[in-house]
C-alpha cells in the first residue's frame, strides 16, 4: 500500500509539473485534475476500433474550471493518437468524445448527459461531481483532505467497452464492481 501511495504521490507530482507553469509553487486543485485527466487517457483502452490516426477527444461540458490547464495536452500523444480538446456547448455536440469532463454547472443535467455517453459506448466519463460514480459516471474526483483522489466504477467502465489497466485500478480510492 505504501508503495502505491508513493507511486501516486510521484506521478501527480510529475504529471502536474510537466503541465503546470513554471513560476507556480503549489498546484491547484485543478492542476492536479488536469494531471490525472491527461493519465486517464494513458491508463484506458477503447475497444471502439479506433486507430492511431484518429484523434482521442477530450470534451469538457460546462463551465470550464481548467482555464490554461489544458492546453499543453492539445496535440500531446497518449497511446499513440493525438489529444484533441474540445469545449461543446450544446449537448448534441458530445457525440464523438473519446474523454467527456462533465462540469460542476451541469449537475442538473448529468443524469442525461451519462445516457446519452452510455448510448455512445467507449466514451470515459469524468467529473468531480457529488457521487458521480454511483449516478453512472466512470470516474470521479474526490477530495480526502486537502488532497484530490478519484474514484473508479469498473462496472461502468466494462459496460462502456473501455478497459482499465490494473496499475490505475489500484491507485483509485474506491472501486464500485
Amino acid at each position: 500500500m505504501r508503495d502505491h501511495l508513493k507511486y501516486l504521490v510521484s506521478l501527480v507530482l510529475s504529471l502536474s509539473l510537466s503541465l503546470a507553469s513554471a513560476h507556480a509553487s503549489i498546484r491547484s486543485e485543478y492542476e492536479v485534475k488536469a494531471a490525472f485527466l491527461y493519465n486517464f487517457t494513458r491508463f484506458v483502452a477503447w475497444s471502439n476500433g479506433a486507430t492511431v490516426s484518429e484523434p482521442l477527444d477530450v470534451c469538457i461540458y460546462g463551465d470550464e474550471p481548467f482555464g490554461d490547464l489544458l492546453a499543453p495536452l492539445q496535440g500531446r500523444k497518449s497511446q499513440g493518437r493525438e489529444l484533441q480538446l474540445r469545449y461543446p456547448s450544446v449537448v448534441a455536440d458530445i457525440a464523438g468524445c473519446d474523454v467527456l469532463f462533465i462540469g460542476q454547472s451541469q449537475s442538473r443535467n448529468v443524469d442525461e448527459l451519462l445516457k446519452m455517453a452510455q448510448s455512445q459506448r467507449g466514451v470515459l466519463t469524468v467529473s468531480d461531481l457529488p457521487d458521480f460514480i454511483r449516478k453512472g459516471g466512470i470516474v470521479g474526483y474526490v477530495k480526502q483532505g486537502n488532497v484530490i483522489r478519484f474514484e473508479i466504477s469498473l462496472k461502468a467502465a466494462i459496460e462502456a467497452g473501455l478497459t482499465i489497466n490494473s496499475r490505475l485500478l489500484e491507485l483509485a480510492v474506491r472501486v464500485l464492481r
